[in-house]
């Protein structure tokens, strides 16, 4: 190779080294903004991540309040369930705990006159409570039933637990609440002796006769295989027969 040739190759090389290096250059710095972009990223990324992560805790913390609230009022809410008919629910519980201890004595022979007077409790209450332990007939008697004026239809509706029992006749129409009782089978309203006009529009003088034919129509709608009930001053109980075997 002569002189001129070897110049020229030397040249060739001097390019080719600078072209190479001037590439790995441009690479290079192409990668320092690749690598930048993609930090920024992460970084941009953790930041969104970090923003959502407080707000989802925020959320958190404002569901968990809610839900404490909402045990704090359901709480409420049932108490104040309870005091609204509290005295209808003392009553059915008292009258469930005369019922067995007057069966009781009936069971080992004491009278109804002794039954009344230790328990202090009309005769009558005893009388019908002794012929439902010495019968397991259904509640429904072969001798007819009094018949109220009016013709009055008494129905029941379901809402679960509970729900409201419909007195309609010629005369009138009203309504009570019932629910599903702890001792009894049933609980249901009885509108007070100061009330009973205002929520019946029947007269005071029919308010016992009319509480007894609620119950009997409850009793025989209601109760499979035969039942009592006992009228109350708040409340009329309803009970099955088989609990009294």
């Amino acid at each position: 190779m002569d002189d001129t040739e070897a110049r020229i190759q030397a040249e060739v090389e001097k390019r080719l080294a600078a072209a190479v290096a001037e590439q790995q250059k441009q690479f290079a710095a192409t990668m320092e903004m690749v690598m930048k972009n993609a930090v920024g990223g992460v970084e941009q990324s953790n930041n969104a991540l970090e923003i959502e992560r407080k707000k989802l805790e925020k959320e958190l913390d404002a569901a968990r309040a809610l839900h404490t609230k909402a045990e704090r009022e359901g709480e409420k809410m049932a108490l104040e369930a309870f005091d609204k008919h509290r005295k209808q629910y003392e009553e059915a519980a008292c009258l469930q705990l005369l019922r067995n201890l007057t069966r009781m004595h009936i069971e080992v022979g004491k009278t109804t006159r002794d039954i009344a007077v230790w328990l202090d409790v009309p005769q009558e209450f005893v009388e019908n409570i002794r012929r439902i332990v010495q019968s397991t007939e259904k509640y429904r008697s072969e001798k007819p039933r009094k018949r109220l004026e009016g013709n009055p239809k008494v129905r029941l509706s379901n809402q679960g637990r509970g729900g409201t029992v419909y007195f309609e006749s010629r005369e009138t129409q009203f309504d009570l609440w019932w629910e599903m009782g702890h001792t009894a089978l049933i609980i249901v309203e009885v509108p007070s002796s100061e009330d009973w006009f205002v929520r019946t529009g029947l007269p005071l003088g029919r308010r016992k006769e009319t509480l007894n034919f609620i119950g009997e129509e409850l009793v025989l709608q209601e109760v499979a295989y035969g039942g009592s009930f006992i009228v109350g001053e708040n409340v009329i109980s309803i009970y099955s027969n088989q609990n009294m075997r």
